[in-house]
């Protein structure tokens, strides 16, 4: 999986925010009914948890989820088939709540082990090819959003982080397919 370029992200999505209703509704229906996992972490607690914050901003990271998904699809194609992808996507979260975890002094935990895990974060983030120039698009989308109204603001962080989740885990599900 390559990296993509800011001007590449910016016209994927162009086109996304063109498609047809119906073609947008086969996409997240055909994702509901072959990864239902990932389907969850778009529809499920992630953006559960955002609305306990802020509806706007649970509603924008759905909207934001699904350019992910649309870019992930258009660069790459169909999301590869994963045996037992509920409990890979388990694990997957649970190493990367782990890792985000150990960025923050916050959170107690031994400091070998933090530091193991934050090496790791750093080594995985970039081993998987993490498509910046999307993470940047959508740290920009969400901050506009918020600026629109200041009670947003209260879910900036949250929402940030579960993109960064769903945009790892989507760069970590295309990997296999290229393993």
């Amino acid at each position: 999986m390559r990296i993509l370029k800011q001007k590449e992200v910016e016209d994927v999505i162009s086109r996304g925010k063109k498609a047809p209703e119906h073609e947008i509704t086969a996409i997240l229906d055909e994702l509901e009914r072959e990864h239902p996992g990932v389907y969850r972490v778009i529809y499920g607690e992630p953006s559960d948890a955002i609305a306990t914050v802020n509806k706007d901003m649970a509603n924008l990271y759905l909207d934001l989820s699904f350019d992910v998904v649309w870019v992930f699809k258009e660069a790459f194609g169909k999301l590869p088939e994963v045996t037992n992808e509920e409990q890979w996507i388990f694990r997957k979260l649970s190493l990367i709540d782990a890792e985000l975890k150990s960025l923050t002094k916050e959170i107690p935990m031994h400091d070998k082990f933090r530091s193991n895990l934050q090496e790791r974060f750093i080594k995985t983030s970039f081993g998987s090819k993490i498509q910046l120039e999307l993470l940047q698009y959508l740290e920009n989308e969400v901050s506009k959003y918020a600026s629109f109204n200041k009670k947003r603001t209260t879910a900036i962080h949250l929402t940030n982080n579960l993109l960064f989740v769903l945009v790892r885990l989507m760069g970590d599900l295309y990997k296999l397919k290229a393993e």
